[in-house]
């Protein structure tokens, strides 16, 4: 294996844009955006965006519990109804068909703040919830909510129980079988199937509740089957079949529910949560997990005196924005760890020096924010990965640091710091990454190994979340952190220690076995976090370049020359790229179809010059010309960024689609900034970095 990049021409010198000067000022203007942008103790975060789902379950959340969110009404309604699409529905992206279930769920969070049935926005929204079938069409999750308060029967929603927590590590099925989303929402989620509750709503509490009957085909016939029948599993899914049939005992076998086990049950769980409350008064990072163990201890006797529970709310309305424009809504993450580590990234690339302050007092707000000892999940069933290291996404989330994360702030650190790599803190993240390598080669978002796809059949799972498998996207940058490891073993300074690159050395192998399996006929790789093939294309040949053979004509070298091919056609007439979340719908449409986004046209750039290509290549020129001719949105105080209101980011494909604000912002950055390096005209103050 040889470590060098794609070969170029030394004696050739690009052909660079006639407007130079252009590049320069649009990381000036870009610098002194994200500079702006900066919170005063160093950090960047920007407002997470996830359609309607939070801020609607924000608003169910507080009517089960009574609270009076009648000063808020008017501003809440206005972000929601701002929202709604012009066939009444409510999408889970910009630009994107309308979804029954985050229809439903607005519907009803409107209603609650206020907006009268009849009115013209409710009107069509109706409308569309019948056309699709009405509320029997809905998903698990909003099943749940609205069987909270008597609007769907709880015998038509899918059994969870408690005894979970009990299930040995051994046993196929366990709380560490499923990913830490999956656990840290379905332990609570137990609770409430226990209980069973009935919230009142304004015409009061009933388990049969006719306030939204109006969104019912059949009023008299509320008992919609979820998933597949019986006989039709029997047919051709063995596995289905028995889950389904588990699912159908446990409706029958109600006296389970007051048996000593499920007493056992219920107190584990109890305590699970306790135990598992961040320092902040959170749980999990995300929304939905956060307001189902609110709403579980509350149900197991706590009250909204007792200090767990004081906290968890007074931490939800952290969360929680409001501004004239957009009206008050409820954020489901946060996302300071990424957009710390990619805007530092960023403005290191784009020149600024790695010693300015303000670079460093973000290196050091992200140094603080390193998780180290045994208490998080992944060390509860990998006895070697007890000393942690890593970084989780969140402001505050111990028990979950994730992957990812934890290598892009290795990666920007390292950039900003060139005598990183023998620093603890690095050794203790990378450490921690390789160690979360999975049996295929590959590494996943937070867990190890969690990759059983026969999860997806149990009942509840119609968001087919129950596994965090391998990503190419994952993989490659976690490759890239490998590179830099072994470039760097023979270094001046920041030398790492001999033992993490002999560990780097073995687990390079499964990675590229990995990263090259999952290529597509095309040239292409899929993507699970963000979209979609434009981004997973360029994180893999870019990763993948520095192993092409030293001749050029190896399998390496033609899968990065597929790559870079498969990116060449996909670049628009206007020079820029984009590809929209309808590219994860089955069957997709063609891949790299949308208009020309920011992200997009930088995520190809950054694959097109990692992978080799020649700046001076049409391609690359076309691109660049495109985001300097596009940085119109300017900030009022001097600096300007880029418009994007598409989503490209992913939560769960076809389910939840993100949307993260800075991409618009860093990533054009970092391209123009690899521009700039590679046509060696880096801007004073700064030179390359050690590894390219």
């Amino acid at each position: 294996m040889v470590e060098h990049s794609v070969p170029r021409d030394a004696d050739s010198k690009p052909k660079l844009l006639n407007s130079v000067p252009d590049i320069v000022q649009a990381l000036s203007l870009a610098e002194k955006f994200a500079f702006h942008q900066q919170k005063p103790d160093g950090h960047w975060c920007a407002e997470f965006l996830a359609q309607v789902y939070p801020t609607a379950q924000y608003v169910i959340f507080h009517q089960a519990w009574g609270t009076d969110l009648s000063a808020d009404a008017s501003q809440l309604r206005k972000y929601l109804l701002s929202l709604q699409t012009s066939d009444g529905s409510w999408s889970i992206a910009p630009d994107y068909p309308g979804d029954i279930s985050p229809t439903v769920e607005a519907y009803l969070a409107l209603r609650l703040l206020g907006q009268a049935a009849d009115s013209e926005e409710l009107r069509r929204a109706r409308s569309f919830i019948r056309n699709a079938g009405g509320l029997g069409k809905i998903r698990v999750v909003t099943r749940f909510l609205l069987a909270q308060f008597g609007l769907f029967p709880w015998k038509a929603v899918p059994q969870v129980i408690p005894e979970l927590i009990l299930f040995p590590t051994w046993s196929p099925i366990n709380c560490f079988s499923v990913p830490f989303w999956a656990r840290h929402t379905v332990l609570p989620l137990a609770i409430i199937r226990h209980h069973e509750p009935i919230f009142a709503l304004p015409n009061g509490k009933s388990a049969s509740n006719t306030f939204l009957d109006e969104l019912w085909l059949d009023p008299q016939r509320k008992s919609a089957p979820y998933g597949r029948s019986l006989l039709d599993l029997s047919t051709n899914d063995p596995i289905g079949f028995l889950f389904k049939a588990a699912d159908y005992l446990l409706h029958a076998l109600r006296l389970l529910r007051h048996s000593p086990l499920r007493y056992l049950a219920r107190k584990q769980t109890v305590e699970w949560l306790l135990r598992h409350q961040n320092a902040d008064g959170s749980w999990s990072g995300y929304l939905l997990a956060f307001q189902c163990a609110v709403t579980a201890l509350l149900l197991e006797g706590f009250t909204f005196d007792d200090t767990p529970v004081r906290r968890g709310l007074a931490a939800m309305e952290t969360w929680t924005l409001e501004d004239d424009a957009e009206g008050k809504r409820i954020q489901s993450t946060t996302s300071p760890i990424w957009d710390t580590a990619l805007m530092l990234e960023g403005l290191c690339g784009a020149g600024i020096p790695r010693d300015d302050d303000r670079l460093r007092r973000a290196a050091d707000w992200l140094k603080e924010r390193q998780l180290f000892g045994p208490l998080n999940d992944v060390a509860l069933y990998c006895p070697d990965m007890q000393t942690g290291g890593g970084w989780a996404f969140q402001y505050d989330n111990s028990w979950v640091p994730d992957i990812d994360d934890t290598t892009a702030v290795a990666l920007s650190l390292s950039t900003q710091d060139v005598a990183a790599l023998d620093k603890y803190w690095f050794v203790c993240a990378t450490e921690w990454v390789l160690g979360m390598q999975n049996k295929d080669g590959g590494w996943s978002s937070f867990d190890r190994d969690c990759d059983h796809e026969w999860l997806h059949k149990i009942p509840f799972n119609d968001m087919e979340n129950l596994t965090d498998p391998s990503t190419a996207d994952i993989t490659s940058r976690v490759l890239e952190l490998c590179t830099l490891i072994i470039r760097n073993a023979s270094a001046p300074q920041g030398r790492p220690p001999a033992n993490l690159v002999r560990r780097a050395q073995q687990a390079i192998p499964g990675a590229i076995r990995f990263i090259t399996s999952k290529q597509e006929a095309d040239g292409s790789w899929r993507a699970r976090w963000g979209v979609n093939y434009v981004l997973g294309t360029y994180l893999s040949i870019s990763a993948l370049a520095s192993y092409v053979e030293e001749d050029g004509r190896g399998p390496i070298a033609r899968i990065v020359r597929q790559g870079v091919s498969f990116l060449n056609k996909l670049q628009h007439e206007d020079g820029g790229w984009g590809e929209v979340v309808a590219s994860y719908d089955m069957p997709p449409p063609p891949k790299g179809q949308g208009p020309s986004l920011p992200s997009s046209t930088s995520w190809a750039l950054l694959g097109l010059l990692g992978a080799g290509v020649n700046a001076g290549e049409p391609v690359v020129q076309r691109g660049i010309a495109w985001l300097v001719r596009e940085q119109t949105d300017l900030d009022g105080a001097g600096g300007a960024s880029w418009p994007e209101w598409h989503f490209t980011g992913v939560g769960f494909p076809g389910k939840v689609y993100l949307g993260y604000r800075f991409y618009r912002h860093y990533f054009p950055m970092l391209a123009l900034g690899k521009y700039m390096q590679v046509t060696r005209m880096v801007p004073k103050g700064e030179d390359e970095k050690t590894i390219m």
